[in-house]
């Protein structure tokens, strides 16, 4: 065969066949840098989407976060609502039992004048008003109260003399009775 086409067929064959080789091996190039190409863009969309899906994530958590937020504020004021509405019925309560003249456990009376009264009568309304008071204090349950109630009265009965102060043996055995710390 070499005879046949001789030495220069040979060369233009070896050179047909590199040249093919190298279009074909260019061809495969070209589609393996397009194949590249192409999952390059792909691979950029899904990059793109994940970073979409993480910004949306972190929005999502952040609504949750701020509902959840709002809602632990909202139980904080319902809660001091509450609150408030428990101690205005408490106050409430006081002034009824002041507008009645009754004294309530939480009041002490440390003015026992009242400006434009004889001496005699403001003492009698502080003193029944601080024995009122006593008196609230035991029906909330708060003996202790009601014992300082009952020691101030008896500091104030006996500066009074008789015959106010002939009822401090009342006092004492309310005192006693309660269980109060004697002075």
């Amino acid at each position: 065969m070499p005879e046949k086409y001789g030495f220069s067929g040979w060369v233009w064959i070896l050179a047909a066949v590199v040249v093919v080789g190298f279009v074909v091996l260019g061809s495969y190039l070209v589609q393996t840098q397009q194949r590249l190409k192409a999952v390059e863009i792909e691979l950029g969309r899904a990059k793109e989407d994940a970073k979409q899906a993480v910004d949306q994530a972190k929005a999502e958590a952040a609504e949750a976060l701020e509902r959840q937020a709002l809602q632990s504020q909202v139980e904080s004021l319902k809660q001091a609502a509450n609150q408030a509405k428990v101690e205005a019925a408490e106050r409430e309560k006081q002034i009824a039992k002041l507008r009645q003249g009754i004294a309530s456990c939480e009041e002490f009376f440390n003015e026992w004048e009242v400006r434009g009264a004889p001496a005699s009568i403001s003492a009698i309304a502080a003193l029944g008003r601080e024995a009122a008071a006593a008196k609230d204090c035991i029906d909330k349950g708060e003996v202790a109260t009601a014992c300082k109630h009952w020691q101030g009265l008896l500091v104030e009965i006996e500066k009074m003399g008789p015959p106010v102060s002939e009822s401090r043996g009342d006092i004492k055995a309310l005192m006693r009775q309660n269980r109060c710390a004697s002075n």
